[in-house]
């Protein structure tokens, strides 16, 4: 919390978005009085996005428009005024990620004894072993791969040592957030995200990014695929835990500086409850589309890397390469996340929402694409 005689302020980003928009109705929703009291703004484009966060939350949000990411005298500007920044945008920006955290920094040079916290969202393919390629293999430790545990490994150095081998844009801008921290002497605390399901709870985009990917890519093919034999592993969690974890991690840092959570090269946490497969997607996915009549059959088909970079061209991150393909929709990324159970995190949504998650993204995807009249 930052020693002024305002009561503390949070700043999110991507309030919009899938996470973002889940993590601002926890906070709003929050039992915390310190949170329930702290004034949430939200740096967003579009006036009329705006105009529909103000209609439903009211005075409890602020809204502030900039002109897109790279707008980073507002971004600096905006973070200057506030006291922690909870940044959901894309994870692999980093002159944005750094403009926020210049603004903190100026922050706490305005206010002395003050600890301002960023906040940043990263994912769980920075880790991912990509087996399909063979380009990166990590010596296993168990049959099912290599897993990282954030109390235990050293994620920051692994990731540095990894990045100066096989550069990766979002490894690199995490990296670039956890170094301008330290910098800067602003406290940062990354989430490296797994794959996230189920139904969002914000306003605007309520569904994720993986799972849709191989959705939209059957229903355009035909039928569900897989890349290779579909055996890397990953973990999962749902949106809805996921925004407890933030909700978990703001609250400290706005009301006792920051005490008790890890930051900088040490303050890399993750945050799975379950593990799965990618052919365990691809099937789960062949099963629903088939339930409602989508495809002719539950089988899944196997595809190269080249083919699934083709085809997932256009459902997944729109301009992602072979290497963005497998550490996203291929590889292995097992993580423990120890640090987060320690701070009191208990995610509650369990193998029935994983199974029932593929019915909710198949039914919204079809929904979405009748109402475009495809």
């Amino acid at each position: 919390m930052a020693a002024t005689t305002s009561p503390p302020r949070i700043l999110l980003t991507g309030a919009t978005g899938f996470i973002g928009g889940s993590v601002l109705t926890q906070l709003l929703d929050s039992a915390s009085p310190t949170l329930r009291s702290a004034p949430i703004t939200c740096l967003l484009r579009g006036a009329d996005r705006a105009a529909k966060l103000k209609a439903a939350y009211g005075d409890r949000v602020n809204t502030v428009l900039y002109n897109d990411l790279d707008d980073l005298a507002t971004t600096t500007a905006v973070a200057a005024q506030h006291d922690v920044v909870i940044s959901t945008t894309l994870g692999y920006h980093l002159p944005s990620a750094q403009a926020l955290l210049e603004g903190l920094a100026q922050r706490k040079r305005a206010h002395p004894g003050s600890e301002p916290w960023f906040i940043h969202t990263s994912g769980t393919s920075n880790v991912g072993a990509r087996p399909v390629s063979g380009a990166w293999v990590d010596v296993a430790d168990s049959p099912d791969g290599r897993a990282f545990d954030d109390a235990v490994d050293d994620v920051y150095a692994y990731e540095r040592a990894r990045n100066a081998v096989e550069p990766y844009i979002q490894r690199t801008t995490e990296l670039g957030v956890v170094d301008a921290g330290i910098e800067l002497g602003v406290c940062t605390l990354v989430v490296m995200a797994p794959t996230i399901y189920g139904v969002g709870t914000g306003l605007f985009n309520k569904h994720s990014v993986q799972i849709p990917a191989f959705i939209a890519t059957a229903l355009d093919h035909g039928r569900a695929v897989m890349i290779g034999d579909g055996e890397g592993r990953w973990d999962h969690v749902h949106v809805v835990d996921l925004a407890t974890l933030y909700e978990l991690l703001a609250l400290p840092a706005l009301d006792a500086g920051g005490q008790g959570l890890p930051r900088g090269k040490k303050g890399i946490i993750f945050a799975s409850h379950g593990r799965h497969s990618w052919g365990g997607i691809a099937r789960g996915v062949a099963r629903a589309c088939h339930e409602v009549g989508v495809l002719p059959d539950d089988k899944v088909e196997s595809l190269s890397l080249s083919e699934a970079t083709k085809l997932f061209g256009a459902s997944y991150l729109a301009e992602a390469d072979e290497a963005m393909v497998e550490l996203g929709l291929a590889s292995c990324a097992q993580t423990i996340p120890t640090v987060a159970r320690r701070l009191g995190w208990k995610p509650v949504c369990g193998d029935d929402a994983w199974e029932r998650g593929f019915r909710d993204d198949v039914d919204a995807i079809l929904r979405e694409r009748r109402e475009k009249g495809r």
